[in-house]
Order: structure tokens, then sequence, then C-alpha cells
């Protein structure tokens, strides 16, 4: 791929839309997927919605815990999965999926060995869960005033 990034499945319909995973060259797999089952129109750059979904070994232990961190499940399935309300605004939301299930979802190793570092945006401060994922809290931003000025 142009950016450097390795297919690890291509692109193809499955049972629940369309999509494809590749891998960065930093290690970060991204399955890239839709859940419309048929072309309705030309493609576009826009994303609806980004979701982050964490391989947990103990979902229902990793969702308790978020849970108590603030965040409302809005869809969950036992075990096997979760997925937390996201705010008004935010086009990200968060998920839990079994490792050994999304590993295999994404055609990698269960055991993988890569980064369990998160930086996101987020007032709740920084914490690891219970798999190892650390969280670090956003930097503050410092705003500068403002230097523009008309000309007339």
């Amino acid at each position: 791929m142009d950016a450097g990034a390795t297919v690890l499945k291509p692109a193809a319909k499955s049972m629940w839309g369309y999509g494809g995973v590749v891998q960065a060259p930093d290690g970060t797999i991204w399955k890239v997927a839709t859940s419309a089952k048929k072309d309705t129109g030309l493609a576009t750059r826009e994303i609806d919605e980004i979701v982050l979904l964490l391989g947990v070994e103990d979902v229902k232990a990793s969702k308790q815990f978020y849970v108590g961190r603030g965040l409302t499940v809005a869809r969950s399935f036992g075990g096997k999965h979760a997925e937390f309300a996201s705010g008004e605004s935010s086009p990200v939301k968060l998920a839990l999926y079994k490792r050994r299930g999304l590993a295999k979802d994404l055609g990698v190793p269960a055991d993988g060995t890569g980064s369990h570092c998160i930086v996101l945006g987020s007032t709740v401060g920084s914490f690891t869960d219970p798999d190892g994922f650390a969280w670090e809290a956003a930097p503050s931003l410092i705003s500068a005033p403002s230097t523009a000025s008309a000309v007339s």
C-alpha cells in the first residue's frame, strides 16, 4: 500500500458487510469495514464512526472495569463482546471483544506481542486496565492569545 501498510486480510464481503485488515508500519492493526452490503454510491473519504476494539481476556471483567470508570454499556453480548456508548458529539466508540476471537478475525496470533499503550484525549486520568492497556490523560491544551490584526 502507498503509505507502507501490509495487507493482512484483503477487502472482501462478509456476513456483516464489507471490510479488510491492514497492519501499519508501527505495528498497529486496522480493520476497515462497513456494514453496508451493497455498493450504494461513490466512495468518499468521510468517516462516520471509529470503533476502538480491544482484544481482552475476560470481556465481563473488563466491561465492569470500564463501567467503574464511568462508561455506559450500549450493547453487550455476554462474555463475547461489549460496546460502550459514546458522547453525543463523538464519533469514537470503545468496544471489547474476546482476544482469541478478535485475533482470529484479524488473521493474527492471539498471543501477539504488540503495544498495550493507548493515548486518547480523556478527563479521567491515567490508568491501566485488567488486560494491561495503559491509558494516559490528554495533556492540557494551553491557548495562546490571538496575535492576528486587521490591516486597513
